[in-house]
């Protein structure tokens, strides 16, 4: 939604709450459409509607965090979604290459968690830690996103090269592996290093990410 969709947006909520016999003041009605700009109003409607039909939450009036769990699922559901692609990756791609994972939040997430070489290399007495320690973080960020993520995570082989003398950026043997919806990993590439991350909490990170793109010329096609 954008601005203009307000009158829209207070209708149809108004419309929904009238079905509980309750009324909501205009003020609450825009704290509830700044929660929920990220979204259409076409997915809200749908939203609202399953959320009056369904039988176990159906007989309380709609809140903005029903509205999110609907169209987003949980916070918990979308950390095991992104565990499930760092797994992938640490067991199919390994530390010695550098990835880039299709959501920011990883990066950030992983990050945190000392790098994407420390997180590759956990044995396997310290891996059920890893997996709880990156679903805390995952749904931290999910509410309070970073401040900043890194634009890939780098591997050893990468590591080992920039260390060396004459070492020449760009060469083949360092591109990063894609995890995930490869143009959007494309997309995280581009936006990340100092670019403002707050968006992933305001809007679908599919948008955030093509916003997050400062020049929508560049592309970095000769990653795979």
């Amino acid at each position: 939604m954008n601005t203009n969709d307000l009158e829209a947006f207070g209708d149809m909520w108004a419309q929904a709450h009238e079905i509980y016999g309750k009324s909501p003041e205009p003020r609450v009605v825009y704290m509830v459409f700044q929660s929920l700009i990220a979204f259409s109003l076409a997915d809200i409607e749908h939203a609202l509607s399953r959320h009056i039909t369904n039988p176990d939450t159906g007989q309380y009036p709609p809140k903005p965090a029903d509205i999110v769990r609907l169209l987003q699922g949980s916070s918990q559901s979308a950390s095991g979604e992104a565990w499930a692609k760092v797994d992938f990756a640490i067991r199919c791609v390994g530390n010695y290459r550098s990835v880039v994972f299709d959501d920011p939040k990883i990066h950030a997430a992983i990050e945190r968690l000392g790098g994407w070489q420390t997180v590759a290399l956990t044995d396997n007495k310290e891996y059920p830690f890893l997996r709880n320690n990156f679903l805390k973080l995952y749904q931290g960020f999910t509410t309070t996103p970073p401040d900043s993520f890194p634009r890939k995570l780098i591997g050893s082989s990468e590591h080992e090269n920039s260390l060396q003398s004459g070492f020449k950026r760009g060469r083949s043997t360092d591109q990063p592996a894609l995890i995930g919806d490869k143009e959007k990993a494309r997309l995280v590439y581009q936006g990340g290093g100092e670019q403002g991350v707050v968006r992933i909490h305001h809007e679908k990170t599919e948008e955030f990410l093509g916003l997050a793109v400062d020049d929508k010329t560049k592309r970095i096609g000769d990653l795979h």
